[in-house]
């Protein structure tokens, strides 16, 4: 995706960014729903808007403490999503997760970052409370997996203090809603943020697909 040019109106940058994250969803459905399987039920029976909320004192802390081992070089939140992704894979699918064999089993996770005050265009200030709005669609082999992940809290809590995460705000995508140009509201929701990142270029870390995209090779 290229950084937009400034002449470029706030509601088309987030049209572009919503109907890119629309297509990649699309085209991960049709590419793990069973042949009867409508692309709308498959959505709805493995598809959950997660929202993550730091607890930014204690990120700020345990990344001192890392640099004091590691040296600078301090995670961005989309790092910290992509360590969370990561990690579920591994809860879901096991320690060698990161295999190409098992590429087509894991779970397809758009991240955007977000402040408060993103959805005023005119009135954003001083950016706070970083935080991400993701879209989830999981496979059908981990779907059942992850619902347990949910019911288990221990682990869950356990997950939310290894990431320094204040809340995990998880809800089933229930219905397909569109807005008047065609987008699915999620996704639109998703990229409020980044209209303004495009204006003014403040956070060079906003988004992530996961996960990346492999080439096969043909032999």
């Amino acid at each position: 995706m290229q950084q937009s040019h400034s002449h470029v109106s706030p509601s088309s940058i987030s049209s572009q960014y919503a109907c890119w994250f629309d297509d990649r969803i699309e085209q991960f459905i049709e590419a793990h729903k069973g042949k009867f399987d409508h692309p709308t039920f498959f959505k709805r029976r493995n598809g959950f808007f997660i929202t993550i909320s730091f607890d930014h004192s204690s990120r700020k802390q345990r990344q001192e403490g890392s640099e004091l081992i590691d040296g600078p070089g301090a995670k961005t939140e989309m790092d910290t999503f992509q360590d969370l992704y990561n990690l579920i894979c591994r809860d879901l699918i096991g320690r060698n997760y990161h295999r190409p064999s098992f590429h087509d089993v894991k779970p397809l996770a758009i991240g955007c970052l977000d402040m408060n005050g993103s959805r005023y265009w005119r009135s954003m200030g001083e950016l706070e409370n970083a935080h991400i709005h993701s879209i989830w669609i999981f496979t059908d082999q981990t779907r059942d997996g992850f619902l347990k992940l949910l019911a288990d809290k221990e682990r869950l809590l356990s997950i939310k203090e290894r990431f320094s995460i204040r809340e995990l705000d998880i809800q089933q995508l229930d219905h397909d809603h569109r807005n008047s140009m065609g987008e699915s509201r999620a996704s639109s929701y998703m990229a409020k943020f980044m209209v303004h990142n495009n204006h003014e270029l403040k956070v060079a870390d906003d988004f992530r697909v996961l996960p990346f995209q492999v080439e096969k090779t043909v032999k």
